[in-house]
């Protein structure tokens, strides 16, 4: 009888684990679902695929000013910062999005991201209208840096001119090519600044956004993410 209490009582436990991992599941994609409109459903995690040391998901269309676009319906384009911004930025505690039914256009300044006292603007990687923003950057600005690439998406856009927009933009071996070129310029930029910013071999430390001047920091914003 005894034995039997025992099996029963850790059938309990075990039923009730289960319980809790399916509504745990549920509810971290409520939570990011909660954050854009009704109707706009989030496309699956990136696969994780490096270049020079940068998160470069083939999946997505960059913008040379270091934004990314993602088709998530016909009518419908996910809009975010790239690895290489992300570091620029280093970590977000605040964020500017363009308000749904606002137009933007390819190119020109969209959205900012602060940290601290320093602002980057982003540009948008296509034309079009605003539909919806992530909501969840309001209380949570760090997803921008923490998940720029799924949890940290900037806001969504109905696209006016997407086949004309995506040959703006880099994809493939061109998209590649493209991150070495920056790493590279923003090495060369770094060493003529500081050695305190660069390893040895020539790689930029992981903060390196840390230590230079602000001035400094506001231009090379300016030169990789185009504004």
């Amino acid at each position: 009888m005894t034995v039997i209490l025992v099996l029963l009582t850790f059938a309990l436990f075990v039923g009730l684990d289960l319980v809790l991992q399916w509504r745990k599941g549920p509810e971290t994609e409520r939570e990011l679902q909660g954050a854009a409109r009704p109707g706009l459903t989030l496309p699956p995690a990136l696969a994780p695929v490096w270049v020079s040391g940068y998160q470069l998901p083939a999946e997505l269309h960059y913008h040379p000013g270091h934004t990314w676009a993602r088709m998530t319906a016909p009518d419908t384009v996910l809009v975010g910062m790239d690895d290489f911004a992300r570091r620029l930025v280093h970590d977000a505690d605040g964020v500017t999005l363009p308000e749904p039914g606002r137009r933007v256009r390819q190119g020109e300044p969209s959205a900012v991201i602060a940290s601290g006292e320093r602002r980057a603007e982003l540009v948008a990687p296509v034309d079009g209208q605003v539909v919806a923003v992530n909501r969840q950057l309001s209380d949570q600005p760090q997803l921008a840096t923490d998940d720029p690439y799924r949890r940290g998406w900037l806001y969504a856009v109905r696209p006016a001119s997407l086949n004309r927009n995506l040959r703006n933009l880099l994809t493939g071996g061109l998209a590649r090519r493209w991150i070495e070129d920056a790493r590279e310029r923003l090495e060369l930029q770094l060493m003529a600044l500081s050695g305190s910013v660069v390893q040895d071999g020539g790689e930029p430390v992981s903060d390196w956004a840390r230590h230079v001047s602000d001035e400094d920091w506001r231009r090379l914003a300016a030169d990789f993410l185009r504004t």
